[in-house]
């Protein structure tokens, strides 16, 4: 297998580890990362974490990071295994001022993220109404999932839908949304057929 990257940002290790441990039906068939301890290490509010921590309680999030430098201060189980790299080993950490936009988030990423944010502040105060527009004003997320550009837009859409509406149409399951290439999306993608597998078993479908 050829390695694809030597970067790493902790947050997305942590969360899909967490998710992973306790979801239903990727259980005992998705590898679990090791978890980076939150208490000592992740910092909190980022984009990754509004995704996969259901009780997400913050009023905002952030998606730039910034290249920690300090390898002697990674925590011990990161530093262990990206040093088997040394020279090309990179760790990130969420910032909420400057920063790169890493995983290269879209507008229409940062739109649903927006949707995302206040669903989680307040699950009943969301709507989603057919448009073109893929805006969020006013709590209302105007957008379609033909319309969104990006793959990870399409599985928070996806998301939204089941949670607020119950619909689950849009989601062909024999074809994968995520891209061979991202792992956040391939992530992303397990963590949503988890809450397709809940809702259904719920209703008794």
């Amino acid at each position: 297998m050829t390695l694809a990257s030597t970067k790493l940002v902790g947050e997305i290790q942590t969360w899909f580890s967490r998710f992973v441990e306790n979801s239903t039906v990727n259980k005992y068939e998705v590898p679990s990362p090791s978890d980076i301890d939150l208490i000592y290490y992740i910092k909190r509010k980022s984009f990754i974490e509004l995704l996969f921590n259901d009780s997400y309680s913050y009023t905002e999030y952030h998606y730039k990071f910034l290249l920690n430098s300090n390898k002697y201060g990674w925590p011990y189980p990161a530093r262990t295994r990206l040093m088997v790299y040394p020279t090309s080993a990179q760790m990130y950490d969420v910032s909420d001022t400057t920063g790169t936009n890493v995983f290269n988030l879209q507008s229409d990423d940062l739109t649903v993220l927006n949707a995302l944010l206040q669903y989680r502040i307040d699950s009943t105060s969301v709507t989603i109404v057919d448009s073109t527009s893929n805006t969020f004003v006013s709590n209302i997320l105007y957008a379609t999932y033909s319309s969104l550009s990006t793959n990870l837009s399409k599985l928070v859409f996806l998301y939204l839908d089941l949670k607020i509406y119950g619909r689950y149409s849009n989601y062909n399951n024999t074809t994968l949304i995520s891209g061979s290439t991202s792992v956040l999306e391939s992530q992303y993608e397990a963590y949503i057929i988890d809450q397709f597998y809940k809702h259904i078993t719920t209703k008794g479908v």
